[in-house]
Parts: C-alpha cells; sequence; structure tokens
C-alpha cells in the first residue's frame, strides 16, 4: 500500500489493518500463513487479533508470521473476553478434533457453538488484564504490543481506576504502547470524552448505513480504528435487485453502475476511509484477490465529498424502499469482501 497513516507515537503503519478472527477458519495452518503472508505482501501492515480468537489460537497462529517482521507492523491485541481453559482451551486437542470433525459439518457446527457458549466475557479486573496481556506477549512472541484495547468493554468498565492504573503501569514498562477501548460503538454513548484519556484508540464499527464516527463527539482527541464496513452490502444488493429504478436514478446521477456488485463493495470500503480519513480501516478476509482488490481500491484516488454525500443518499433511499431496519452491527460484521475482524 502507498498510503500510510501515523499513531500517536510516530509509528506509521497501514490504512488498511488485517483482522485475524478468521485465522482458524482456514483448512490448515500453512493456509492461514499464506493468507497473512499475502496481505503483508500488498503493503498491509497493521494486524488486528484478540486473545479469544480461536481460543487462543490466533495469536499463536500471529507469532510465527511475526518472527522476521515484529519490527515492520503495528499490532492490536485485546482482552477482557477469554477463551475456555483446561482441555477446552487446549490447541493441540483443538486442531486434532477439528480435523476429524471436518468431515461431519453438523457436529463441527455444535462443537463450535458449544466451546462459543464457554468464552468468558466482561473481564476487566486489573489481575485479568495482566494475566491476558503476558499471555497474550507469550503467545504472539513479542516483548510488547503496539495496541492493547479492552475487547467490548463498557464506560464503567473503561472507567475503573484501578484497571486504568495497572494498564498505565504496563505502558510505563514498554508492554504496551497505547491504550485502548474495542467495543461496538453503542457502548461510547456518543461521545469519546466519556472514556478517560489514557484510552488513546477507540475501535468500532462504522460503514455507509450506520455512519457512526460522524456521531462521535470529540472525536479529534483519539486515533479511531473502524470496522464492519461491508456490513450493509448484502441489503444494498437485495435492494438494487427489489428497486432497479432507484439503483439507476442514482448510478446516472453518480456516473456509476450501482447494478453491479463489485461497484457497492468499492463504494462501501471507498466510504468507510473517507469516514476515518485519519486513522486504520480493519477488514478480514480468507479470499487473497479479495485482499489484492480491497488494496487495490485503497491506494486509488478517494473519492471527494459529493460523491460520497451522493453514495449515502442512495443507501438511505433504497433501504428505506426496502424497509430495512439495520440491526446493532458488532465487533464481527461481514461482507463480500471482509469477513470478522
Amino acid at each position: 500500500m502507498k498510503k500510510h497513516i501515523v499513531l500517536p507515537t510516530n509509528l506509521e503503519t497501514s490504512r488498511l489493518g488485517f483482522g485475524c478472527v478468521q485465522l482458524t477458519a482456514h483448512h490448515n495452518r500453512k493456509e492461514a500463513l499464506s493468507i497473512l503472508e499475502h496481505a503483508f505482501a500488498l503493503g498491509i501492515r497493521h494486524f488486528d487479533v484478540a486473545r479469544a480468537y480461536g481460543f487462543g489460537r490466533a495469536e499463536e497462529i500471529l507469532r510465527e508470521f511475526l518472527r522476521q517482521k515484529r519490527h515492520q507492523v503495528t499490532l492490536t491485541t485485546k482482552f477482557g473476553i477469554e477463551p475456555p481453559s483446561g482441555l477446552a482451551g487446549n490447541v493441540r486437542a483443538i486442531n486434532a478434533l477439528k480435523k476429524v470433525l471436518r468431515r461431519f459439518p453438523g457436529l463441527l457446527r455444535r462443537a463450535k457453538n458449544r466451546g462459543a457458549a464457554m468464552v468468558k466475557a466482561g473481564i476487566f479486573t486489573p489481575e485479568a488484564a495482566i494475566r491476558s496481556l503476558e499471555i497474550s506477549l507469550r503467545e504472539l512472541g513479542t516483548d510488547y504490543v503496539d495496541i492493547f484495547l479492552l475487547h467490548e468493554g463498557t464506560l464503567a468498565d473503561a472507567n475503573n481506576a484501578p484497571l486504568v492504573e495497572t494498564l498505565l503501569s504496563q505502558v510505563a514498562k514498554g508492554k504496551i504502547r497505547h491504550l485502548g477501548v474495542g467495543s461496538a460503538f453503542r457502548k461510547f454513548q456518543g461521545d469519546a470524552d466519556l472514556l478517560p484519556a489514557a484510552y488513546e484508540v477507540l475501535q468500532f464499527n462504522d460503514n455507509a448505513v450506520e455512519r457512526s464516527v460522524a456521531k462521535l463527539s470529540h472525536r479529534d482527541r483519539r486515533f479511531l480504528i473502524t470496522h464492519s464496513i461491508f456490513y450493509p452490502a448484502g441489503p444494498l444488493r437485495q435492494a438494487v435487485k427489489a428497486h432497479p429504478e432507484i439503483a439507476r436514478e442514482h448510478s446516472l446521477r453518480m456516473s456509476i453502475d450501482l447494478a453491479e456488485p463489485t461497484v457497492i463493495d468499492s463504494l462501501l470500503l471507498r466510504f468507510a476511509l473517507w469516514s476515518n480519513a485519519n486513522g486504520i480501516v480493519l477488514f478480514s478476509s480468507k479470499n487473497p484477490q479479495h485482499i489484492a482488490i480491497n488494496v487495490r481500491e485503497a491506494d486509488s484516488e478517494p473519492y471527494g465529498d459529493v460523491r460520497m454525500h451522493q453514495f449515502v443518499e442512495f443507501v438511505d433511499q433504497i433501504l428505506d424502499a426496502m424497509n430495512w431496519t439495520p440491526g446493532v452491527a458488532d465487533s464481527h460484521g461481514s461482507g463480500t469482501r471482509s469477513g470478522p475482524s
């Protein structure tokens, strides 16, 4: 990627970040590492993971990728959602079980559902933060993380004074470069100043439907990372088929064919980059071609305010014609060229 942005401590990284939640959805470790290498070769330099992803296995896969690249990339991990412990969280046992159950999709789905039910969320005590950080550092094979986030933390969680003090002590030791909160946007209650200044980074869902960045007061005081950018892709494609006359009207206005599915994806990505102009936009994909397309789009000449406002008007009108009411996009939004992040 040609375009880079700078974190608060003058760390340079890429405008697009790669979400690692799908690493364990690949058929094998080799495939997962290959997709990471592909993203890196295309210029992506920010990678987002969490202690909970893949029951802890995503960090361990990322470690192998990072061995010769740690100082060339920026890295986010998160705490507060803990994977199962004991046998249920044993990496080797999980990998072996997955290999067996792949031949039985129904059983594999049931096993995943049972595993998800064993995950513990909302663990934000100072002791849990230190424990999670130390495990993450070990699993990632590094002595520091660039960004350490509360994973789906609330304002009450983030404003816990003993937790803030504990986290800042780890910043002072050099184990964390930046603190932040990664949660569904609704949890920020529309105002970045409701969080302590120690949290320099806010990570949340933003796209052409929700338009969260524009709704956040005092956002200029934080570094923003956004995700769930392709969340409206499916509903938009359905709406275009159901109301081609609206798509034609706006296509003429914008001089672009909105009935073409790849055009919708392109505009959603470009909106995300326009909306969060000074931050990182996350996406995730298991498809090398989709990663390459996203990087190419991000490197293209950006659309201006007029084109983006026209796109937003189209989105509002055609989804309103469908009577489509968006749900709350969580931190694992998905779409054609993006999976969970």
